[in-house]
């Protein structure tokens, strides 16, 4: 399991290389260590998966499949809503399915003149979509890391549904201390977003 092993693990091709740990102890990396043949994101054993998120640059940032859970290189990071009523509902602590993302956002510089196109790789990104479900209230969660590779702070997205109206806010907590707090005020089956620099 790479992401349980000490040491660093270093990416092939680009900054960072996606990775699954899985529960037999084995792993899952996007290239073969040996080879380094491009392995199939769409092959991963979902069912499998315990840990899931990118390695590379003397860095492991990845997610607890149990839980939801960040690691980001050491660092364990929770997402929190708390409503109106100080009703709290602990979105990271959520034992809920969970579907893999990664993703690289690129662009693409073109000479006409020469007619040289080149593509340029933006930010690496990966996280997860779940539905979190307490007490009739139902949330559709998407939490996205993302780690941009030119001059910019790596941050999570949030983007975040519910199926009632509500007046309350996102915190992010680091192992249960709260680190920001933001007004995240939802309405019904409208997705709401926030872009939070990792602090």
């Amino acid at each position: 399991m790479l992401f349980a092993r000490s040491g660093n693990n270093h990416a092939y091709g680009i900054p960072f290389n996606w990775n699954a740990d899985y529960a037999n102890g084995k792993n899952y990396a996007e290239y073969d260590p040996l080879t380094h043949k491009k392995n199939d994101f769409y092959l991963i054993q979902k069912n499998q998966v315990i840990r899931f998120g990118l390695f590379g640059q003397g860095m492991k940032l990845f997610f607890e499949m149990s839980d939801g859970s960040f690691n980001l290189n050491g660092r364990r990071i929770e997402i929190e809503y708390i409503d109106e009523q100080s009703e709290s509902y602990n979105l990271t602590t959520n034992f809920a399915d969970k579907d893999l993302i990664t993703y690289k956002e690129a662009y693409a510089d073109y000479n006409n003149v020469q007619g040289i196109q080149q593509s340029n790789i933006k930010s690496i990104n990966f996280g997860y979509k779940t539905i979190f479900k307490k007490d009739g209230v139902q949330f559709f969660l998407q939490p996205i890391v993302s780690l941009p590779l030119e001059d910019e702070n790596p941050f999570i997205e949030v983007k975040l549904t519910s199926n009632k109206t509500m007046n309350g806010h996102l915190v992010f907590k680091s192992r249960g201390v709260e680190i920001e707090r933001f007004p995240a005020p939802l309405e019904v089956n409208k997705a709401g977003q926030l872009n939070w620099t990792i602090k």
